[in-house]
């Protein structure tokens, strides 16, 4: 038969049970949130190196200084937005 003592025992150590799996449960979501974040970060890296690629490619752009580049980005902009708009409809 159990003693009040061995129930206060065993109601301790169901206590540093149920805090040792709510920490791991932590570590899990934390571990799971930099995973996400970092394979997000991965395909926006590979997204703007394409596109850097592409824009290399059709503009010819690998002699411009950023600021150059920056300007005819600009100057296009809104000409791409409109036809941006027009193939997503």
């Amino acid at each position: 038969m159990k003693t009040p003592q061995d129930n206060l025992i065993k109601s301790k150590e169901l206590n540093q049970q149920i805090t040792e799996l709510k920490r791991k449960k932590n570590q899990l979501q934390n571990e799971t949130k930099r995973r996400a974040s970092w394979e997000q970060r991965k395909l926006r890296t590979k997204r703007l190196i394409e596109t850097g690629a592409l824009a290399e490619k059709y503009f010819g752009l690998e002699e411009f200084t950023l600021e150059q580049r920056e300007k005819i980005f600009k100057t296009f902009s809104e000409f791409v937005k409109g036809k941006i708009k027009n193939v997503k409809q």
